[in-house]
């Protein structure tokens, strides 16, 4: 048994579109006659890539079969499965419409299949999960803007916040401030990556441009310590993805991931999967390593409070999740 299978989980920085399996990316495949080429698979298990934007040219094929509201059902229902046999509570999951436009379903149509699957997965296995739209930063700031605009024209129940992902280094904070500044003032909840590529500089930029109260990574904070008090102060929570960073070789390994520290500095932490079978991350593997760097049983539980504490979830379901943990 894995010493940590009894430790309750939660997770919130996890790309639903990435967490498509090898199996289940070979079916969509077929059903969809989509042609894969048979080097994109490493193991049962994972994909295989060679450097970072490698990996994002991959993504790209092998989220391109993902086609119907079907799939995104079944994407969904498969991943809270998994999720629930390793003791996980909670998930919170970033989706992209831009996607599943592309590949013309409608607005409406993919978000009601990830609600009907996520509702099934809580009356079958009792794991709750919400959702997050993305703006995806390499489709620049009208795309974005566009993206807001219709979450918050069109509110629905599986969607709970906004997030920020794709290219940091080349579509920095400021170009999506507009974008930003319409959501806070709306009340409607933010997450931003930064501080996965990029440095301390626009981790900054980002806190105060984007208002976010949660970071997507976070972690090169590290490097300016100064920030970390900022962090913490603002009560920010991060959104670390340990496996993930080690996969796209931003460190060595678990023992030199900032993760440990900036939990000692008195930051809140969370631990996270991002692209599960693109690096070969579970969950469960992101708390097992967390263990096996000496974060004790109490710790992880508290990174798990901090995910639910965090998370974007409605008072009242939030406080029957906490009920399940306490």
């Amino acid at each position: 048994m894995n010493s940590t299978l009894h430790i309750p989980k939660a997770e919130i920085h996890v790309h639903l579109e990435a967490t498509i399996t090898p199996s289940l990316c070979r079916k969509f495949a077929e059903r969809n006659k989509v042609k894969l080429s048979a080097d994109i698979f490493g193991s049962e298990y994972a994909y295989q890539w060679e450097d970072f934007y490698d990996f994002l040219k991959k993504y790209d094929i092998v989220t391109s079969v993902i086609h119907t509201p079907e799939d995104y059902y079944e994407l969904t229902y498969e991943y809270l499965k998994e999720c629930a046999s390793h003791k996980v509570l909670y998930v919170e999951a970033m989706v992209s419409s831009t996607h599943a436009k592309a590949k013309g379903m409608t607005y409406q149509s993919f978000l009601d299949s990830i609600q009907e699957a996520s509702l099934n997965a809580e009356r079958d296995f009792g794991i709750v999960s919400r959702y997050l739209m993305n703006g995806i930063r390499h489709l620049g700031p009208e795309s974005v803007q566009g993206t807001a605009e219709e979450v918050l024209k069109n509110p629905h129940p599986a969607l709970v916040g906004f997030g920020l992902a794709g290219d940091e280094l080349h579509f920095p904070p400021h170009l999506f401030s507009k974008t930003f500044d319409m959501l806070k003032e709306e009340n409607f909840p933010i997450t931003v990556h930064a501080g996965e590529w990029d440095g301390p500089e626009n981790i900054r930029k980002a806190i105060n441009l984007l208002h976010p109260t949660r970071l997507g990574h976070g972690v090169r904070s590290i490097e300016d310590l100064e920030l970390v008090k900022e962090i913490i102060e603002k009560d920010i929570v991060l959104e670390t993805c340990p496996t993930s960073n080690i996969a796209t070789k931003i460190y060595e390994n678990y023992e030199n991931h900032p993760v440990k520290k900036l939990h000692e500095l008195g930051a809140k932490v969370t631990v996270n999967s991002d692209d599960p079978p693109f690096f070969n991350a579970t969950i469960q593997g992101e708390y097992e390593a967390m263990s096996n760097i000496g974060f004790t049983d109490d710790a992880l539980i508290s990174m798990t409070r901090n995910a639910i504490e965090y998370s974007f979830l409605d008072e009242q379901k939030k406080r029957e999740v906490l009920a399940k943990l306490n």
